[in-house]
C-alpha cells in the first residue's frame, strides 16, 4: 500500500471508529501499530539513559486511553499521530509523577501501566523537568513548543511535524520547522541546564 493510500485508509478508519464502528479501531491498529511502536520507542529514546518504560507498554497504555478521544473530528493520519504523541507525553508525565510519589512513600497503588515498568538504573532525563520546561516555553513560543513536543515526545521527523502543523490549517515550510526545532532545542537545553 502506498503512503498516500495508507494515509487515506487510516483517515477512513478514524471516521468509521468515530461513528461507532468498534471494528474500525482494530483495522486502524493493524495498519498503524508498527508506527505507534516506533513513535513510542522514539519518545522513550528522548528520555536518555536506560529506559524506565517498555515501548509496548506505552502503546498499550495509549490504547487504553483512546476511547476518550473517539469522538474527535478526525481529519487525517497526521492529526491522529499528533494526538497519540500528546497522549504518550501525558502517560509518561503521569508515570513519572507516580514514581516520584512512590519514592516519597505516597504510593498510589498498582496501575496497569506501572505493572509494565521495567527496572532501570543510571541517569535519565527527567520527564517532569522537560514537561514543565515545555509548558513554560509554550507560553511565549507556542508554535516552537509544538515542534519540540512533536520531536521530543512524538519522535516525529521534520517532514511529519510539518504535516501535523499544516493539517491544522497553517502553511509551514520544512525550513521553518527545522529553524523552530533548532531554536526550541537550544531553549530547552538552557532551561534544563539552569
Amino acid at each position: 500500500m502506498s503512503g498516500q493510500s495508507q494515509a487515506a485508509a487510516i483517515t477512513g478508519f478514524l471516521h468509521q471508529w468515530r461513528d461507532g464502528d468498534a471494528s474500525a479501531l482494530e483495522r486502524l491498529t493493524d495498519c498503524i501499530y508498527g508506527e505507534l511502536r516506533r513513535l513510542a520507542s522514539s519518545i522513550l529514546a528522548g528520555e536518555g539513559g536506560p529506559r524506565s518504560v517498555d515501548p509496548t507498554a506505552l502503546v498499550h497504555e495509549l490504547y487504553l486511553r483512546l476511547p476518550g478521544v473517539q469522538q474527535f473530528d478526525w481529519r487525517n493520519r497526521a492529526q491522529f499521530m499528533n494526538t497519540a504523541a500528546r497522549m504518550m507525553r501525558n502517560v509518561l508525565v503521569d508515570h513519572a509523577r507516580k514514581r516520584k510519589a512512590a519514592k516519597r512513600g505516597a504510593s498510589t497503588g498498582a496501575e496497569s501501566f506501572d505493572d509494565c515498568v521495567v527496572a532501570a538504573g543510571g541517569s535519565q532525563l527527567d520527564v517532569l523537568v522537560v514537561n514543565d520546561a515545555l509548558d513554560r516555553f509554550a507560553q511565549s513560543f507556542p508554535r516552537q513548543a509544538r515542534v519540540l513536543e512533536l520531536k521530543f515526545f512524538g519522535g516525529l521527523d521534520s517532514n511529519e511535524i510539518r504535516e501535523v502543523l499544516n493539517s491544522e490549517g497553517e502553511d509551514f515550510s520544512l525550513r521553518t520547522v527545522e529553524r523552530d526545532w533548532t531554536f526550541a532545542r537550544a531553549w530547552l537545553h538552557d532551561a534544563i541546564g539552569s
